[in-house]
């Protein structure tokens, strides 16, 4: 759960994974529901539950909850931006712009085709840090730019995959491939990692070859 204060208002983001589409057993009741899925499995079984709550002097004034299926994606302080009385959040492979107070639905979009770990401001944009691609989108969601490395922004290895430093954009894919961007998406360094450092499946199947002789 991630609480702050946005002028008057308290805002609670939670993942209420104990949440079931069209159940009177829910504990939790949300003014609305926001789920577009494509199958009757999906209707029952999101992979996300993201549930938004506005309080005003400790009162509950809206709520909403985002149910979508996809990449499940956590509640952090990253998976969300609030200003303009907006808050666009990130759910699954989906990014969802609300109004503050109401929380009525302006737009919803796809932005990465598997998830969406994380959004940032930059300038008057936002950077979304997808598992595919890094993309630059407008407040309307409009995409600027897409970046995709070698690999996925998934790094096994503990490298921060993507980080925000001296305006510009750091990454590292799942093979340690390293890359910079400026906000406009040109790439500034392109660091393959060496060939000669072995992947662990490379090195596992030298082993096995190794055993058999």
């Amino acid at each position: 759960m991630v609480k702050l204060n946005y002028n008057n208002y308290q805002i609670e983001v939670i993942n209420d994974i104990n949440y079931t589409i069209n159940s009177a057993d829910n504990l939790k009741v949300y003014d609305k529901v926001f789920f577009q899925g494509k199958s009757s499995e999906d209707k029952f079984y999101p992979t996300s539950k993201c549930g938004i709550i506005i309080k005003e002097s400790g009162n509950t004034i809206a709520s909403a909850i985002i149910c979508e299926s996809g990449g499940t994606t956590a509640i952090t302080e990253k998976s969300f931006i609030i200003e303009d009385d907006k808050i666009w959040i990130c759910v699954t492979n989906k990014v969802y712009c609300l109004e503050i107070p109401s929380l009525n639905l302006i737009w919803r979009k796809e932005i990465d085709f598997i998830t969406n770990f994380s959004i940032h401001k930059v300038e008057e944009d936002f950077i979304i840090h997808g598992e595919l691609d890094i993309k630059r989108i407008t407040k309307s969601g409009e995409t600027i730019w897409s970046f995709g490395g070698r690999n996925i922004w998934v790094n096994p290895e503990g490298k921060t995959e993507f980080k925000i430093e001296n305006n510009q954009i750091h990454l590292f894919d799942f093979e340690s491939n390293e890359y910079i961007l400026n906000f406009n998406g040109e790439t500034i360094l392109d660091n393959p990692k060496p060939s000669s450092e072995k992947k662990w499946w490379d090195i596992l199947k030298i082993a096995q070859e190794i055993k058999k002789k």
